[in-house]
C-alpha cells in the first residue's frame, strides 16, 4: 500500500468524529501490540450522541485485552487526566483490576512523561499515554493501520485532497474543485503588479504585530520579532513581507507618511513601537470590531434563549463559542462558497451539510459529558439556521467582513487547496534542466544553507516527486562553461587574487569566479572556505580533466547523485525528433541570438543544444500522452531554463503545437512550490486569524475591485458543469506554468 503521509494525520484527527476514532484506535493499537483490544460496553451507534446506559457498564471507549489485564482508553477529549481517573475508578467499582491502562488521544500532550508518572503513582496502575504525535510517527507501522487510517480517518479530510494525492486522486480525478478554478482565473488574468495591495497589507500586519508594544512599559520589537510574528500568524506572507519590511517600516516611521508617523522607531537599538497616538486609533478600530463579534454573540445568545426549552445557563458559552468556531471553520472548507453565500445568497444544501460535520467535529472538542456534547450540537445546528437563513443585520455585517478575508487569503494562496493542488502538481512535474541551473546550483556551494536557492528548489522538487533530468547535451555545455571560467581565472585573476577588493567582486561576470573570491574573501559562518580555485572547481571533477574537456562522465555522475537526477543522453533524445524541424529551428534561435549581438564562437552549437531541448519536451509529452484533452495536470515535461531569446525563437516550434509553452520560468516555483508555506502552516493560520480581531481587520485592505471580480469570477465558474469546470483547470494551469511576462512577489535574480 502506499505510504500515507504522516502530515495528514494531525489534520484529520480533529475532524473524525468521535465513533471513527474509537474504530481506528482499536485498530491502531491492537496491530502495534499484535493483540486483540475488545470493547468492554460495545461501540457507539454510528455516530449517536450516547449508548444505553442499561446495557453496558463502562463507557464504549474502553477496551481490553483479556490474557494481560490491559485496557485501552480511546478519547477525544482535551483533557486527559481527569478522563484516566474516572476510568480507573469506574474499573475497579466494576469489580477490574488494572495493572495497564493505556490512554490513547486524538489530541496533541506536553510532558507526557510526567503525566504518566504522576497518573502511576497516584493510581498504583501503570498509565501509559499514547498521544496523536504517536499516531502519526506510527500511521505507517502496518498495512492494517494504513487501512485504518483510510477507512475511519481520511474520509473526515477527503475534501482537503481533492484533486489530491494518487490514491485520493483515483477515487475523485472527477471531482473538480471550483476555488482553484477560480483561484488560478486570478493568477492569470492578473498577472501584473499587485505592489498596492500587498504594501496596504503590510502595514496593517506590521501595526498588527506590534500591538502588544507600549512606549511607557520599555515593550518594544525588533525587525526579526515582527518578521516572526506576521510569517507565523500568516505564513503565505513570507513570500513579499520580508522583501517590503525595510520600505514600509521607513515610510511608517517618517512624518510623511499619510496621516503622519504612524509608528516609532528607536534608532539606536533598531527597535519598534506604536506611539500612543496610533495605539488610540487601533484600540478603537479593534474595539469597533470586538463589539461586532459582541453583537452576533448576543444574536446567538438570544436565539439559544428562544429556542430552548429548558434551563441552558451551564451551556451558553460553550453553544455560543461553538458557533463561532464553527462559522470560521466553514470559511476554512467551503470559503469561497460561503462568501458568495453571504454576498447575494447563492448557497446550495451542500454548504448547510457541510455546517453540521464541522458542528459535530467542534463539540468532539469540548471537555463535557456525552449528554451536554449533545445538547450543545443540537442547539448549535438550530442557531446556524438561522444565521444562515434568518441572519440579523450584526450576523451579515460580521460574515460579510469575514468573506473579505476568505477573499484575500485566497489571493495570497493562504489557503489550503490552492497550496495543496501546487504540492500535488510538483509530483507530476518532468523537468529539463537547463545549463545555466546547473551552474548556479554549484556557485551556491559556499552559501549559507538558507540562501541556497537554486539547489535548495531543485531538492525540493525532486523530494515532492517531480523526476529531475539532465542530458549529455547541458553536461557538454557544463564542462565547456567550467572550462572558460578556469582560462580567465588564469589569465585575469590568479595572479592578482590576493588583491582584489571585496567592493569590486559584485562586477565581475562569471558567476563562479565571483562565488569563489566571495566565499574566500567573507566566508559564510560555519562554512570553511575553499583553499584555492583548483579545489574549488575540483568538488565537482577533476581539476585538469576539467581543463582539458575529459570529465564529462564526472559531471554527470556528480549532478546525477547530487540532485538524484535522471540522465539522458543525445541519442535518446533525438529519438522520434523531425531533422528538418531541428535545423530550421536551430538557424531561428542563432539568427535571433545573433541579431541581439549575444552570440558566442559557439554559437551554432549552443542553438542546436537549445532546439533539440526545445522539441525534445514536445516530443515527450507526446509519448507520455500529456496532450490527452483528459489530462488533469495539464502539460508535466518541461524545460527548467531562463533565456528569453530562446523562448521568443522557439515559438515557431510552439505555434505549430497550437501555441503550447515549452519553458518553465523559476518564479512560478519558488512562489508555488519552494517558498510556497507548508499545508500544515496555512490550515493552522486559519484558526488564528478567524477568532481574532484580525480576521474582521485584514476585510478593509481587499479592494472593492478585486473583492467583486472574485465573486464574479465564482458566479461564472459556478454555472460550469464539471467538464467544463475541469478543463478550464487545466488550461490556466498550463497558461500559469508557462507565463512569459508575469511578475511575481518572489524575484529569481535577486534571490541569486
Amino acid at each position: 500500500m502506499t505510504l500515507i503521509d504522516p502530515r495528514l494525520v494531525l489534520r484529520a484527527l480533529p475532524e473524525v468524529d468521535t465513533w471513527a476514532f474509537e474504530k481506528f484506535g482499536q485498530t491502531f493499537y491492537g496491530a502495534l501490540q499484535d493483540r486483540e483490544f475488545v470493547p468492554l460496553g460495545g461501540m457507539h451507534d454510528g455516530g449517536a450522541e450516547g449508548f444505553d446506559s442499561a446495557s453496558v457498564e463502562l463507557e464504549p471507549e474502553v477496551f481490553f485485552e483479556e490474557e494481560t489485564s490491559s485496557f485501552l482508553q480511546i478519547s477525544k477529549e482535551a483533557t486527559a487526566r481527569s478522563k484516566v481517573r474516572r476510568t480507573v475508578k469506574r474499573l475497579r467499582e466494576y469489580g477490574r483490576a488494572p495493572k495497564v491502562l493505556t490512554y490513547l488521544s486524538s489530541q496533541v500532550i506536553s510532558d507526557i512523561d510526567k503525566e504518566e508518572k504522576l497518573l502511576s503513582d497516584e493510581l498504583s496502575c501503570k498509565i501509559r499515554i499514547r498521544d496523536a504525535a504517536f499516531i502519526e510517527i506510527n500511521i505507517n507501522a502496518s498495512p492494517s493501520i494504513q487501512a485504518a487510517f483510510k477507512a475511519y480517518l481520511e474520509p473526515a479530510i477527503e475534501y482537503l485532497y481533492k484533486p489530491g494525492t494518487a490514491d485520493v486522486g483515483e477515487r475523485t480525478e472527477d471531482y473538480v474543485d471550483r476555488t482553484l478554478a477560480v483561484f488560478l482565473r486570478q493568477e492569470v488574468d492578473n498577472r501584473r503588479d499587485k505592489s498596492g495591495l500587498l504594501e496596504s497589507i503590510a502595514d496593517s500586519l506590521i501595526l498588527w504585530a506590534l500591538g502588544d508594544t507600549d512606549p511607557d512599559k520599555r515593550i518594544f520589537m525588533s525587525r526579526a520579532e515582527i518578521l516572526a510574528r506576521i510569517e507565523e500568524t500568516l505564513p503565505a506572507a513570507r513570500q513579499f513581507i520580508r522583501g517590503v519590511l525595510d520600505d514600509r517600516l521607513g515610510r511608517m516611521v517618517s512624518k510623511e507618511a499619510p496621516g503622519g508617523r504612524q509608528i516609532r522607531w528607536y534608532r539606536r537599538d533598531d527597535k519598534f513601537c506604536l506611539p500612543y497616538e496610533t495605539r488610540m486609533i487601533v484600540a478603537v478600530e479593534n474595539a469597533d470590531d470586538d463589539l461586532l463579534k459582541s453583537e452576533v454573540s448576543a444574536v446567538l445568545t438570544e436565539r439559544l434563549k428562544s429556542i430552548a426549552e429548558e434551563d441552558v445557563d451551564a451551556i451558553t458559552d460553550a453553544v455560543v463559542a461553538t458557533c463561532h468556531s464553527s462559522l470560521e471553520r466553514v470559511f476554512e472548507r467551503q470559503g469561497l462558497q460561503m462568501a458568495r453565500f453571504v454576498t447575494d445568497g447563492d448557497g446550495d444544501d451542500e454548504l448547510y451539510t457541510d455546517v453540521s460535520q464541522i458542528v459535530s467535529s467542534e463539540v468532539d472538542r469540548l471537555a463535557c459529558t456525552a449528554l451536554d456534547k449533545g445538547r450543545i450540537r443540537r442547539y448549535c445546528l438550530m442557531i446556524l439556521r438561522g444565521t444562515f437563513y434568518k441572519a440579523s443585520d450584526a450576523e451579515r455585517k460580521y460574515l460579510s467582513k469575514l468573506s473579505r478575508t476568505y477573499i484575500l487569503l485566497l489571493t495570497l494562496k493562504n489557503e489550503p487547496r490552492i497550496v495543496e493542488y501546487f504540492r500535488t502538481i510538483a509530483k507530476t512535474f518532468r523537468l529539463y534542466i537547463g545549463t545555466d541551473f546547473i551552474i548556479r546550483a554549484i556557485s551556491e556551494q559556499y552559501l549559507p544553507q538558507e540562501d541556497r536557492t537554486t539547489s535548495s528548489l531543485l531538492d525540493i522538487l525532486r523530494a515532492a516527486g517531480s523526476e529531475l533530468i539532465l542530458t549529455e547535451k547541458v553536461i557538454e555545455e557544463v564542462e565547456t562553461h567550467l572550462r572558460a571560467q578556469i582560462l580567465e581565472f588564469e589569465n585575469h585573476y590568479a595572479a592578482v587574487e590576493h588583491k582584489i577588493p571585496f567592493e569590486l567582486i559584485g562586477y565581475i561576470d562569471r558567476i563562479l569566479i565571483r562565488a569563489y573570491l566571495y566565499s574566500k574573501l567573507s566566508p559564510a559562518e560555519g562554512i570553511a572556505p575553499p583553499e584555492s580555485w583548483r579545489s574549488y572547481i575540483a568538488q565537482f571533477a577533476n581539476f585538469g580533466d576539467v581543463r582539458s574537456l575529459r570529465a564529462r562522465s564526472q559531471l554527470a555522475g556528480y549532478f546525477t547523485r547530487r540532485f538524484k537526477m535522471t540522465y539522458e543522453t543525445t541519442d535518446e533524445m533525438l529519438a522520434g525528433i523531425d531533422q528538418s524541424e531541428l535545423e530550421i529551428l536551430t538557424e531561428r534561435i542563432y539568427e535571433t541570438k545573433r541579431a541581439s549581438g549575444n552570440v558566442k564562437v559557439e554559437g551554432r552549437l549552443l542553438a542546436y543544444n537549445d532546439a533539440l531541448h526545445i522539441l525534445r519536451v514536445f516530443r515527450r509529452r507526446v509519448e507520455t500522452k500529456e496532450n490527452s484533452p483528459g489530462n488533469q495536470w495539464g502539460f508535466q515535461t518541461w524545460w527548467l531554463t531562463q533565456d528569453g531569446k530562446v523562448r521568443r525563437a522557439g515559438a515557431l516550434a510552439s505555434a505549430a503545437r497550437g501555441g503550447a509553452h515549452f519553458m518553465m520560468r523559476p518564479e512560478f516555483l519558488l512562489s508555488n512550490i519552494s517558498f510556497a508555506p507548508e499545508l500544515k502552516e496555512v490550515r493552522d493560520s486559519f484558526e488564528k486569524i478567524f477568532p481574532s480581531v484580525l480576521g474582521v481587520r485584514l476585510s478593509a485592505r481587499l479592494s472593492p475591485g478585486v473583492f467583486e471580480s472574485v465573486m464574479d469570477q465564482a458566479k461564472e465558474v459556478s454555472a460550469y458543469d464539471d467538464a467544463r469546470a475541469g478543463t478550464l483547470i487545466t488550461d490556466l494551469t498550463n497558461k500559469l506554468k508557462g507565463d512569459a511576462l508575469r511578475l511575481y512577489e518572489v524575484g529569481w535574480e535577486e534571490q541569486v
